[in-house]
């Protein structure tokens, strides 16, 4: 499968920033994350009845990306180094591409999850960002049916999910009604970035179990249907679990599936760490706007060392993420904000240092849940899938995400390879997921691919 580059160009917003907005700063919050690129894509199919043509679509994007960028203006700039963004309107890298086949004929290849960093610029999955570099980059690439696929690559400290998804909802806003809603960058002032923030207070521990670790990793799709995911939630509240959220239920049961293969390999219940990350949004006192621009997310660890039923699983997990509460958010703020941060950060790395050196298996877990993926609708219809990208992951990792239709859930996870083995022969999670599904079988869209 080649991909035919057709033009590259600097996408500059339509008005000037402002002199006094010329120097971005990262909160202290954003500190606390990798500063690395990562890379996501939504895939589009043709629906005819559009009022723009197909020729026309790409002066659209980025006429309206123009206009999104006097917006979203740190994203036009470039790094000066990991904590500031030059905002000189110099312009976000836009690539536009051709592929000679269907989205029909890619997602219905056996290997097209390997083939997604085709659809980014530079093929970029992840990389460290430095100083001069572009902040965000997006390659726009059109199939020869009429559908398209929009790849954007941008730093994880800046840009966490949630921001991410706003900033595309915005984007696409600006085609359809020709305004949006405008960011919010008051993390920044909420939580005074400190050069004085050790760079490395986290970085030798996360990204050594994500990227580093020995043995052979492969990884799954696992589709929770709706009615999967309900059934499941029933459950969860008849052993004691009160409101249980979607992703509680999922997460628990592939646990469980998890837990049950580590025994079976080692003969014993090995303990698991798992790295859960918290979104700081709704803790805020008085909450900070979905719009919040930032990586405005904690890591949690929850150590488990024994076999747990559902309930005794959920209320562990809820327990170890309920200490990021308002109290422990507004001890951020402030002149304090630092030295408590780096206590936190302490005593979170011991924890994790701790249970690895103790032998315990470690698991990264993040959810997109209720994001609002698929509702990036440009003006051509939503898109029919919003994969990440997991290629290069050496470790364990789980994440969830929407399916597209209903209220099911889409687990991407990553297992050593026997661990995934016992895994995706449980015959209890195959009576409730599909293993690997094509993401043709969503329904009639198929047809229009």
């Amino acid at each position: 499968m080649e991909i035919e580059i057709i033009s590259r160009e600097c996408i500059k917003p339509s008005s000037p920033t402002p002199h006094h907005l010329r120097t971005y700063k990262i909160s202290l919050v954003d500190q606390f994350g990798a500063p690395s690129l990562v890379s996501n894509v939504l895939f589009y199919p043709l629906i005819q009845a559009t009022s723009v043509s197909i020729s026309n679509r790409s002066q659209v994007l980025k006429q309206s990306l123009s206009k999104t960028l006097t917006l979203y203006y740190p994203i036009a700039g470039r790094f000066i180094d990991n904590l500031s963004i030059d905002c000189n309107d110099d312009g976000l890298c836009y690539t536009v591409a051709r592929l000679n086949c269907g989205l029909h004929d890619y997602l219905k290849q056996p290997d097209h999850i390997s083939k997604l960093p085709k659809f980014v610029p530079g093929e970029i999955i992840c990389c460290e960002t430095t100083p001069g570099g572009n902040v965000v980059m997006i390659q726009e690439t059109m199939f020869a049916c009429g559908g398209f696929a929009i790849g954007i690559v941008t730093p994880h400290h800046v840009f966490d999910a949630t921001s991410l998804i706003v900033f595309l909802k915005a984007w696409a806003t600006m085609i359809r009604e020709g305004v949006a809603i405008p960011p919010d960058f008051s993390s920044s002032f909420l939580f005074p970035q400190n050069p004085k923030f050790p760079n490395d207070v986290m970085s030798s521990i996360i990204p050594s179990q994500i990227y580093g670790r020995d043995g052979n990793f492969i990884f799954r799709r696992f589709m929770f249907e709706g009615s999967a995911v309900s059934n499941l939630k029933s459950k969860a509240a008849s052993s004691g679990v009160r409101n249980p959220t979607r992703v509680e239920v999922v997460l628990a049961y592939l646990f469980r599936c998890v837990m049950s293969a580590l025994k079976a390999k080692y003969g014993a219940q090995k303990s698991i760490l798992m790295s859960i990350a918290v979104n700081l949004r709704l803790r805020v006192v008085p909450p900070l706007p979905k719009t919040s621009v930032g990586c405005l997310v904690l890591l949690v660890p929850v150590l488990i060392g024994e076999e747990t039923d559902l309930c005794s699983f959920v209320g562990r997990v809820r327990e170890s993420v309920s200490t990021i509460n308002g109290d422990f958010v507004k001890s951020l703020q402030g002149a304090r904000g630092l030295q408590r941060f780096l206590e936190f950060a302490a005593k979170t790395r011991e924890s994790y240092s701790k249970a690895l050196s103790d032998g315990a298996e470690f698991i990264v877990f993040n959810s997109w849940c209720n994001a609002g993926m698929y509702d990036v609708d440009f003006g051509w219809g939503k898109p029919i899938w919003f994969p990440t990208i997991p290629l290069g992951i050496r470790g364990s990792v789980i994440s969830l995400l929407d399916a597209r239709m209903g209220n099911g859930i889409e687990a991407w996870v990553t297992l050593e390879e026997e661990i995934m083995y016992a895994v995706e022969h449980d015959e209890e999670l195959l009576s409730l997921a599909s293993v690997n599904p094509s993401p043709l079988g969503i329904d009639s869209l198929t047809s229009n691919l």
